[in-house]
């Protein structure tokens, strides 16, 4: 929400809050109490769920907390992915309206608002699918209200330029189709070659417990944008990948992840670069198996890559300072976190960053971490 004026920041609850509506409240109360002469637009929560019917009980009971609080309609979602120091951590994205004039833009299975000045729109949101009983078909679903939400408000597909991909058990299988190939397969037949000239948006592909596939955008329309794909030397394109490291040979079609390693975004001024999910990869081969440690560094050295003063000079002609503002750090196995965090902690000390247990896109990779980096 850095173009918008605003921000997206984290809200964990209090030490003292035990049981998890405790910690729902608790979360809510700190929302209500926020005073930045900024409005929230959307909210997601990331939590735990053991069943279909766990989730749609959550999911419908912050719904309705949610619009006792605030008169204005929120965007809201709820990502079955449980937090490593709580129960329940909240996100909350805020605009500036002195700056921004807003409008909401409703589906069933999602929405988002468009942000207008004289000059730009800016459009985020996000859709959900998880009616369906396979992650094809969920998949196809929610690109299909992507894309309607896109149109409504005349937004080509290529104007999306940040994705988060939230896909229930990404490893699981429906049959001899793997989900995250699924996912990808739905991904490649909408975007065709669409994003040939701009390159693909910055993305994450992560696991969550529950909830069939949701997806987050991020979509800009503006003359004086600059969007600029980055690639990482170290790694080949995930849009690139050989057949050798997609899901096995069992899947019947085998498209590769759309995503480009970063996007570099100047806009009103602003600079930053959007950091897509990152792992233990190099060329297209994991290395580090079984090291947590040893992954969390090649990822996070992966990271730093992507705004090296190599790249920062091709991408401007001005003299960059990259300020990292903020990292999510997604964790395969708990076990694991102590190590990654003290990792993770040596190379970027006290950087706002939340820790979340989820699935990762291959069996191998135990650390995924995103963020941005903002450019002064």
């Amino acid at each position: 929400m850095y173009f918008l004026n605003g921000d997206r920041i984290y809200i964990n609850p209090e030490n003292s809050c035990k049981t998890l509506d405790e910690q729902l409240n608790n979360c809510l109360l700190q929302i209500t109490k926020i005073n930045s002469g900024k409005k929230i637009f959307k909210l997601n929560f990331f939590v735990d769920s053991d069943s279909k019917d766990s989730y749609l009980h959550f999911q419908q009971k912050i719904q309705s907390e949610v619009e006792n609080i605030f008169h204005d309609k929120i965007l809201l979602s709820v990502i079955a992915q449980p937090p490593l120091t709580c129960k329940i951590l909240a996100e909350a994205c805020f605009y500036d309206p002195a700056v921004w004039e807003a409008t909401s833009v409703l589906i069933s299975n999602g929405g988002a608002v468009l942000f207008q000045n004289e000059k730009s729109k800016v459009l985020i949101g996000s859709v959900q699918s998880f009616s369906n009983p396979n992650c094809k078909d969920n998949s196809i679903q929610v690109f299909d209200d992507l894309l309607h939400i896109l149109n409504s408000v005349e937004f080509s597909l290529n104007s999306v330029v940040r994705q988060w991909n939230y896909i229930e058990d990404i490893l699981g299988f429906d049959g001899k189709e793997q989900h995250y190939q699924e996912f990808n397969n739905a991904r490649s037949t909408v975007y065709g070659n669409l994003f040939d000239q701009p390159g693909f948006p910055a993305a994450t592909g992560i696991g969550m417990n529950r909830g069939g596939v949701i997806i987050e955008f991020i979509a800009v329309q503006s003359n004086e944008l600059i969007s600029l794909a980055i690639n990482n030397p170290s790694q080949i394109a995930a849009h690139t990948y050989s057949s050798n490291v997609l899901a096995g040979e069992e899947c019947l079609l085998k498209t590769t992840p759309k995503f480009e390693r970063a996007r570099y975004l100047e806009l009103f001024g602003k600079k930053l670069i959007f950091i897509s999910g990152t792992a233990s990869i190099i060329g297209e081969r994991t290395v580090g198996v079984g090291n947590p440690a040893e992954q969390t560094e090649i990822t996070i050295n992966n990271i730093k890559q992507l705004y090296s003063k190599e790249i920062l000079n091709k991408l401007s002609g001005e003299s960059l300072n990259p300020k990292y503002g903020h990292a999510r750090v997604y964790i395969k196995n708990p076990k694991d976190f102590p190590t990654i965090k003290r990792t993770f902690k040596s190379h970027f000390g006290k950087l706002p960053v939340v820790y979340i247990i989820a699935d990762i896109c291959r069996n191998d990779l135990l650390v995924e971490i995103e963020g941005k980096v903002i450019l002064e």
